[in-house]
């Protein structure tokens, strides 16, 4: 087996949009936040806009992939948008780098934060190395609804490509919380597509990762087993050949 990060290393995917796509008891969701540990690493900025969970809760899931983002967000190397803590509840954390809208509505939210990327964290987007993540697309449609976020999304996509062109984004999707319209439209705009998929066993959890979507001519998409690891790595990638890859995903649902 080999390491998520040796099989998708981050720094090929630079520029680029990066959708992880994934179902309700799937491990995937660490996926883009060991990117963005080792793209810390290797000197990068990173900004997370957060809409699903409590700030806490983000920090602690940051923690469990042995990303220190207290750390990383004192020494400016990471900041968070929390668009949940500013929907949501009246108290703020003071605390650098966290960043807080006065108001969340549909019609403002993205002038909003555009503020935020063109003020305080323009040089750093600026930069060659620089990653934001929406954390995540099926928490700000639960917040906003399918439709603006489609919206909203196509115009932040439209605006890095011309503000931060060098920049990539990244996309984490829980396939169980929206409409297959939903999943099939961020698959669509996005350049990068891995899809994960969960089957509960007696004795164990079996993952599937699809590689199903990249910007390169002689691309072809790969499955691989996807296992959670104790160490450092966390997750552990094995290639299928077609004999193991079994009936299709939807006849084991």
């Amino acid at each position: 087996m080999r390491t998520l990060l040796e099989v998708f290393p981050p720094s090929k995917m630079k520029g680029s949009t990066v959708a992880v796509i994934y179902d309700a008891y799937s491990s995937a969701w660490q996926i883009l936040f060991l990117f963005i540990k080792r793209a810390l690493e290797n000197g990068y900025f990173a900004v997370i806009s957060n809409y699903s969970v409590p700030l806490r809760s983000l920090l602690h899931r940051c923690t469990s992939v042995g990303l220190d983002a207290e750390k990383a967000l004192e020494s400016s190397s990471l900041a968070i948008i929390d668009v949940f803590g500013s929907r949501y509840s009246p108290l703020r954390m003071e605390r650098k780098n966290i960043f807080y809208l006065d108001k969340v509505e549909a019609e403002t939210i993205n002038p909003k934060i555009d503020m935020i990327y063109c003020g305080p964290l323009r040089d750093k987007l600026k930069s060659e190395k620089a990653i934001r993540m929406i954390y995540t697309l099926d928490g700000a449609s639960l917040m906003l609804g399918e439709e603006q976020t489609l919206k909203l999304l196509n115009q932040t996509i439209a605006h890095k490509s011309i503000r931060f062109p060098e920049s990539t984004l990244f996309l984490p999707l829980n396939a169980d919380m929206v409409s297959k319209r939903f999943v099939a439209w961020v698959s669509n705009v996005s350049d990068y597509v891995l899809l994960a998929k969960s089957w509960i066993m007696e004795d164990h959890v079996k993952e599937l990762l699809y590689f199903i979507k990249a910007p390169y001519a002689d691309f072809e998409p790969v499955v691989y087993s996807l296992k959670v690891s104790r160490g450092r790595e966390k997750i552990m990638l094995k290639k299928l050949s077609a004999p193991e890859l079994g009936p299709p995903a939807e006849e084991k649902r």
